[in-house]
């Protein structure tokens, strides 16, 4: 089975899904910048709480407490040997944001007020495609994946990778529900802004032929390396460069 998250990596580069297909790990190092996502991540996933809430601030600060404490436990594997000061620092940090992210919530009562379901495990034999939307919201009749992102919002709309990720569960979840999908959000953690984006079939396409092209590589089949890549905070530079000199005494 090929995941979604694999799906995304291949749009970063696709040599990144070669590498970690190979069982080379994507992150080497823990950063604040890692440390921090995953402590947003697990926040939002109890934005609705404090949606619900006339005090949003406190809501938010106590959830970040008890955040705090879990992490190092529900994260043992991927936060080896986390310090409490690092922990502590990137705690500080987030509760610096979340004045901002509790203005932010107010405007998204269509959102919120749907029925959240979380981490919903989705599977399609048909693709061999399998993954957990962070959201699944139920409102009437339609149903509509959002996923979570603790990094960069664009200044308008959302970042391609994400329509493709967004779309590859559309896929997954109209196969289980049998019910069309046409839209799906994007959260932005570290704002509390949430944004639409239509399911559109341009996607759906791109989303095809990347799973195509993720079977080979599954395959060993080692991709270019597209010029855009982005090379610079990657974990895998010295050995892609490696991998390349070897290749080019084939051809």
């Amino acid at each position: 089975m090929i995941r979604v998250s694999d799906i995304t990596i291949y749009h970063k580069c696709p040599r990144m899904c070669f590498f970690m297909n190979e069982g080379h790990d994507l992150i080497k190092e823990v950063t604040s910048g890692y440390l921090e996502g995953i402590i947003l991540k697990e926040l939002a996933l109890v934005y609705d709480l404090a949606f619900n809430s006339k005090d949003k601030l406190s809501i938010l600060n106590l959830e970040l407490d008890r955040i705090s404490k879990e992490i190092p436990v529900i994260y043992r594997s991927e936060l080896p040997g986390i310090s409490d000061e690092n922990l502590a620092k990137s705690v500080a940090d987030i509760r610096s944001l979340l004045e901002v992210i509790c203005s932010n919530l107010s405007s998204y009562n269509g959102f919120f007020a749907g029925g959240l379901s979380h981490n919903e495990s989705l599977q399609s034999e048909k693709f061999g495609l399998t993954g957990s939307p962070d959201r699944l919201i139920r409102t009437n009749d339609e149903l509509t994946p959002s996923i979570i992102k603790t990094g960069k919002m664009p200044l308008n709309g959302v970042w391609q990778g994400d329509r493709l990720q967004l779309t590859a569960y559309a896929v997954l979840a109209e196969e289980k529900y049998d019910i069309p999908i046409r839209r799906g959000f994007v959260e932005y953690a570290r704002w509390g802004v949430v944004r639409e984006a239509a399911i559109r079939r341009h996607e759906r396409r791109n989303v095809l032929q990347i799973l195509g092209k993720t079977k080979k590589i599954q395959n060993g089949i080692m991709p270019e390396k597209p010029e855009d890549a982005p090379c610079e905070h990657c974990a895998f530079t010295g050995m892609c460069d490696v991998k390349s000199t070897l290749a080019s005494k084939f051809f």
